[in-house]
């Protein structure tokens, strides 16, 4: 009799500890399945939200004609129950990375934190990456230097063809490209930016100038009236630099809202002119844009 009062008591172990383990498998199912459904619900909510910000922006289009060169500000939209807040801003607001003089790449990577020495080396290689010839500016790169490392990619001898690129550049570290990315263009196609629109690192990586001025100089931009000349005298000697010309392309920031505490960020590059055969037409889509810095305090 002894042994089968083992044998029960050790069925009852086991009985426990497979309803143990099948409690876990559940648990374990439970939790898969609600991360589905979350992950689900999610993909929806960002087809819904850029469907929006899409629609958005090309209300925004056809309400001022299909000419967008002229366009900034903000309007908000409604559609079903979202909310849409879209900002028109010209490229030229922006450096760009095809056109910009060395002197204000430079000011740019040392407005990110690099040293002036090493910024020197970065605008070498900017500039050797777009341009047409093998010739190495000091401090730069060509084709030789990136196959000594193993790098067939580059570098390009043309035009950057996205602002991503500049990760690509040789030394360029990606987190440097990443700082640069909300104040850089390859749209605007202008060597001068227009800093009636340009945000306050942008205007610090103009040469001659410094943070007082550029304080100085936006407290005069809010104020309604002034004239171009004047403005820029506040900055100091930038007239090189500067123009209050636009680019053909327009920068939509699109905010979605789709309750109080949901919201999706789109970006849009949108380039319009008269001929065309497309009403307008979309340069890069940014379903995740970078924060630009805060305006100077």
């Amino acid at each position: 009799m002894q042994p089968r009062r083992r044998d029960r008591g050790s069925m009852l172990v086991l009985v426990l500890f497979l309803a143990g383990l099948l409690s876990v498998f559940a648990a374990v199912a439970a939790m898969a399945m609600r991360a589905a459904q979350n992950s689900s619900r999610g993909f929806a909510e960002n087809l819904r939200a850029e469907e929006a910000a899409r629609g958005a922006i090309e209300q925004v289009i056809a309400t001022n004609g299909g000419m967008i060169t002229n366009l900034k500000g903000s309007s908000l939209l409604a559609f079903g129950d979202m909310q849409v807040i879209v900002t028109a801003r010209n490229e030229a607001a922006r450096i760009d990375l095809n056109k910009a003089p060395p002197e204000l790449l430079t000011g740019l990577f040392r407005q990110l934190g690099v040293a002036p020495d090493q910024a020197d080396i970065y605008t070498a290689r900017v500039l050797d990456w777009r341009d047409e010839d093998d010739k190495v500016t000091k401090g730069g790169a060509e084709r030789a230097a990136y196959r000594a490392v193993g790098r067939v990619d580059g570098p390009r001898n043309g035009p950057f063809v996205h602002t991503t690129e500049l990760g690509l550049v040789l030394g360029i570290p990606v987190a440097i490209a990443a700082a640069a990315a909300p104040y850089v263009t390859v749209a605007s196609h202008n060597e001068q930016i227009n800093p009636l629109l340009a945000d306050p690192l942008v205007l610090l990586a103009l040469p001659g100038t410094t943070p007082d001025k550029v304080r100085d100089f936006l407290a005069r931009r809010a104020s309604p009236g002034a004239a171009f000349e004047q403005l820029v005298s506040a900055l100091g000697p930038v007239q090189d630099y500067v123009s209050q010309e636009g680019g053909l392309a327009v920068r939509f920031e699109a905010q979605v809202r789709l309750t109080p505490n949901n919201e999706r960020r789109f970006e849009a590059v949108v380039y319009a002119f008269a001929g065309d055969t497309e009403p307008y037409r979309i340069l890069a889509w940014d379903p995740n844009p970078p924060e630009r810095t805060r305006p100077l305090e």
